[in-house]
Formats: C-alpha cells, sequence, structure tokens
C-alpha cells in the first residue's frame, strides 16, 4: 500500500487538511519522538516556518516511519461528532540517537538549532547518562564551536520542569562550559494538556480510510489543546499560538492536580474495576461523583489557581473532556510510572491539605487504589501490569506487609523515595486510607464508588 508522502500530499481527500509550504530546516531539535508530542508541539510548529528536527533517545519504530512518509503524518481530533483529520508537516529530519549519538550532539550544538524540547518522560531526567548527559557535552561543545544561545524547554509534566531540566544539566557542565551556559542558555518551564491516547491498529485503520495512504505514524486526540510557557527564551522564539507568561507554576499546579491527579485516580480505579478506557470508568455508577467531590473537597482547597481561573470551573471541563467516547485513554497506559508522577499528582495536593488543616478522607481513596493496583491484580482476579522503575521496591515492600490494609499503606507509604517525610507522618491519611483499602479488598471498586 502506497505510504503518506510529499508526492500524494495533493490526490488526498479534500477534507484533510494539508499543510502549506513545508519548512527547508529545522531550528528546534526535539527529543523525544512519543504521540504527545505529534498531536501537540509538531501540531504548534505545524502553524509557523519553523521546522523540527525529531530524535529518538531509543526505540526508533516511529522515527522510522517518519522518515519513510518525508516526515509527514496525521492528527485525528476526535470529539463526541466524530473525526477531523490533519497532515502535519513541521517534521523535517529524524534522528536515532542510540545510534547517531555524534549527529545528536551537533545538532545540540549547531548554531542553527535555537529551540531544544523534550518530552522524554519524568524518569529520564534521573538518568544522567542519557539526555541530560546528551544535552551536558551538547552544550560544551556549542560553547567551544561558537557560543550562540540556546534554549531548551521541557515539555513534560514536571512541576517546575524547567528548573528541573537545569538542575539535571548544569552538574553535568564543566566549568568553563557553566559559565558560559549562565549568561547564553535558558531553561523556561511551560504547561502542556491535550489527551492522546496511545496509538492502536484502529489508529492506522482510521488514517488509511480518510487518507487513501498508509500513516504508520498517525496519533489521535482530543479537541482541547493548551500550551503555556515561561516568556525567557535565549534566542529566536518560535511564533507558536501559545500563551506566553511570567509565572506558570500555577498553570502547572492546576494541571497536574486536577487533570493528571484525577486522571491517575480514574486509572487506577478503572484499572482495579477490570474498566479497559477513562471514559468507561468515569461511566461508573457513583464515580462522576466522587471525582468532583475529590476536585471541590480536596483539589481546590489545596492551591491558588492563576488569574482568571477557578478549579472547580476547571475541574468540570476536564470532566467532561474525560467523558468523551472517541478518546479510548487506557487505564493501564495512565497508570504506568506511578511512583515518578504521584508525588506531583498525588502527594503534593496531600501535603499541602495537611499543612492547611483539610481534612484528608476522600484524598486517601486514590492512595489506597494505587496500594491495590501495585499489587497486580484487578477485582476479578486478572493480572495488571506493573510498568514502573520502581517495581521491585514497591513490590518487595507490599509482599513482606502480608494482607493487612493497614500494614500495606504503611509500606507504601515507607518508600521515601516516593513519598514526602510530611505525607509519610500523616496518621490521619494512614487511618482513611488503611479504610479505603479494606473497603476495595472486600467490596472491589464498583460496589465501593456506587455506595460513596
Amino acid at each position: 500500500m502506497e505510504r503518506l508522502a510529499n508526492e500524494n500530499l495533493k490526490r488526498l481527500p479534500g477534507d484533510v487538511r494539508v499543510p502549506g509550504d513545508r519548512p527547508g530546516s529545522a531550528g528546534i531539535l526535539h527529543i523525544g519522538a512519543g504521540a504527545f508530542h505529534r498531536a501537540h508541539q509538531a501540531v504548534y510548529t505545524d502553524d509557523t516556518d519553523w521546522g523540527i528536527t525529531v530524535a529518538a533517545p531509543n526505540s526508533r519504530g516511529v522515527i522510522d516511519a517518519l522518515a519513510d512518509q518525508d516526515g509527514l503524518f496525521t492528527v485525528a481530533t476526535l470529539g463526541p461528532d466524530g473525526a477531523r483529520t490533519r497532515v502535519i508537516g513541521s517534521i523535517v529530519d529524524t534522528l536515532h540517537i542510540a545510534t547517531e549519538r555524534e549527529r545528536a550532539l551537533d545538532l545540540v550544538a549547531s548554531e542553527t538549532t535555537h529551540v531544544v524540547t523534550l518530552t522524554v518522560t519524568e524518569k529520564a531526567y534521573r538518568d544522567p547518562a542519557g539526555v541530560p548527559g546528551l544535552l551536558a557535552e551538547g552544550l560544551a561543545r556549542r560553547a567551544r564551536a561558537h557560543g550562540a544561545p540556546l534554549t531548551i524547554l521541557c515539555c513534560d509534566n514536571l512541576p517546575d520542569n524547567g528548573r528541573t531540566t537545569r538542575a539535571a544539566v548544569e552538574p553535568l557542565l564543566d566549568p568553563t562550559t557553566r559559565t558560559w551556559a549562565e549568561q547564553h542558555v535558558t531553561f523556561p518551564s511551560s504547561m502542556v494538556d491535550r489527551i492522546v491516547p496511545a496509538s492502536t491498529p484502529a489508529t492506522y485503520e482510521r488514517a488509511l480510510h480518510e487518507l487513501g495512504v498508509t500513516d504508520l505514524a498517525a496519533v489521535e486526540a482530543e479537541p482541547f489543546t493548551q500550551w503555556v510557557i515561561e516568556d525567557d527564551f535565549a534566542g529566536p522564539r518560535p511564533d507558536w499560538d501559545a500563551t506566553f507568561t511570567d509565572d506558570v507554576a500555577g498553570w502547572e499546579r492546576l494541571k497536574l492536580r486536577t487533570l493528571n491527579g484525577v486522571h491517575s485516580t480514574l486509572a487506577y480505579l478503572g484499572a482495579l474495576a477490570d474498566v479497559e478506557t477513562i471514559s468507561e470508568t468515569l461511566a461508573l455508577p457513583g464515580t462522576e461523583d466522587f471525582a468532583r467531590w475529590l476536585i471541590g473537597e480536596q483539589i481546590a482547597p489545596s492551591l491558588t489557581p492563576p488569574d482568571g481561573q477557578d478549579t472547580v470551573a476547571y475541574g468540570e471541563s476536564v470532566l467532561e473532556r474525560f467523558a468523551n467516547p472517541g478518546i479510548r485513554h487506557r487505564c493501564v497506559q495512565i497508570a504506568m510510572d506511578g511512583s515518578q508522577k504521584l508525588p506531583q499528582r498525588l502527594f503534593a495536593t496531600i501535603a499541602d491539605l495537611g499543612e492547611a488543616g483539610v481534612d484528608r478522607d476522600l484524598i486517601a481513596l486514590p492512595l489506597a487504589a494505587w496500594t491495590r493496583f501495585c499489587a497486580g491484580r484487578s477485582d476479578s482476579g486478572a493480572e495488571l501490569p506493573l510498568d514502573d522503575p520502581l517495581k521491585d521496591v514497591i513490590r518487595q515492600s507490599l509482599s513482606a506487609a502480608g494482607t493487612n490494609p493497614a500494614a500495606r499503606i504503611d509500606a507504601i507509604l515507607g518508600l521515601d523515595r516516593i513519598v514526602p517525610a510530611t505525607v509519610a507522618d500523616d496518621h490521619q491519611l494512614r487511618r482513611a486510607a488503611a479504610k479505603w483499602l479494606r473497603e476495595l479488598d472486600r467490596h472491589g471498586v464498583a460496589t465501593t464508588l456506587e455506595h460513596l
């Protein structure tokens, strides 16, 4: 079957939006070739005259597909009323870091690279030999070669993600490069938002049906999209249709706690209840009411939203997005890497509620659900995958705790690599979480939520 390519763009159906004149070169190096980048930053860039070289750290399936398609791919925007398909042309080159490290370093150092963007997931910033090491070595080459300014823009779901990226890279710099970087390299923070499920065979079948040609890099996404960026660029800045601000922190907290926190909560509850997707989880009796109570009574009191925003109203829009039947976001996919995600999505909220003296009973249920999920069995007894860098540590702690709910909660809260000390010492939280875990053990998720 013919593949999507430059030569067949003009032959695509008229209701498919296609790019105009494509950029001839890339001013952006993006590290992380996942579906989210293709449905978010690549789309924003497609509306400018900038181009992207997309680099995959390890797996090369996506970049090989893009290379075979002249960098072209489709985004299907899925709403309750159907899908709209758009071909994106902002990716002009591809790179496989694992086998082309020298080229990757040269691109970080290149005078024509003005911005490096990142979507490499939370755990990548903890590996100095990985992406942080690549950036540090590339910056050293850049400083020696010409010293042109560079902006390194993190687009991962991390609080104060610019500072997190700087903290991962700066200790790896030699003294000369660090002195140069202090004046010529910036690490703005950003907040990104769009629900992008992992592509499935149905994604590629949809693309084939809509285009009449094969697209093996196709992605699907919800209609909503948002990008808030700290306006701190060292050099040229792409004309993205984003919100540029001096304060990203309020937006980050609002999104991480309200959207991502509730997303993770629903993922663990749904997986335990043997439900496949978030929208199906939200349809379980009692679940939507619980989510509203969680947002209004636990998340809203934990933060001050950005000017002009209301946490409860934002939460209502989040639940409407989660209920979109067109987005089949799988619970087990969202449940991955809980040890890396929950410190920002759940434990930070709990810590602030404790400091403010707000009762933590409802927010203890997500903690109990994660604890039960980590044990690896759903309510029906089906095996659940624990895809987490701390899998062995978590499983060993739970195994040593035995079957007692209070002991299992103690085992999870005792993981000091995940849980802050103030949360681990929260006796009210421990009692409430043990109570919820006992309910989940006895009755399962569906009955527990229905009788809340």
